[in-house]
């Protein structure tokens, strides 16, 4: 099966920090993933990747708003 385009290249590594604890709601408190993103992380497409990192940054800045 052929992957996009984007998806040529490099891997985007994983956010993980090594401290793989997860908090009441299910996330994370070093990466800020929560169970699903961490599991299928190897499976994600590129794309896909990309879309957590950004969340990633949204959870740590307003996590009032992004639980």
């Amino acid at each position: 099966m052929l992957k996009n385009r984007e998806d040529h290249g490099k891997d985007i590594k994983s956010p993980c920090r090594n401290v793989c604890t997860l908090d009441e709601k299910g996330k994370c408190i070093g990466c800020f993933r929560k169970l699903d993103e961490i599991a299928n992380w190897s499976v994600f497409s590129n794309e896909e990747k990309k879309q957590v990192l950004k969340l990633l940054e949204l959870r740590m800045q307003l996590p009032e708003y992004f639980d």
